[in-house]
């Protein structure tokens, strides 16, 4: 199991999971058995820890599509939270949609250096 904090902030960060097995994964989830890909949210309401969420993911069942998809889910978890605000009916606004943009940028790029970082030492 390989495990790496992806930041958002200097303060926060998403923690990536990377597992030798299925089996493995789905056993740390607890979550069911059909799935190659999984985003825990590690916050609720208005706390903030400095790891607020967690992506699970299985060396050779993810490509740039699964890594897409988690990325998502954190992004849409995470981001909302940091960089949105809610309107007098309770309706979510983003305060800062660049700001959104530009954290699934950091977070895949640092994905797929660490990715490729791990690969070059398999090797």
């Amino acid at each position: 199991m390989n495990r790496r904090l992806l930041t958002i902030r200097a303060w926060h960060g998403i923690e990536c999971v990377i597992y030798g097995t299925l089996e493995a994964m789905w056993a740390a989830v607890d979550c069911g058995n059909d799935f190659h890909g999984f985003y825990e949210s590690l916050f609720t309401g208005n706390e903030r820890p400095a790891i607020m969420g967690r992506i699970h993911l299985v060396h050779g069942h993810y490509g740039g599509g699964v890594v897409a998809h988690e990325l998502l889910h954190a992004v849409l978890d995470v981001g909302f939270a940091l960089y949105c605000g809610e309107d007098e009916n309770g309706d979510y606004i983003v305060d800062d949609a660049e700001a959104l943009c530009d954290m699934i940028g950091r977070l895949t790029a640092q994905f797929w250096r660490w990715h490729y970082e791990l690969e070059e030492n398999s090797e």
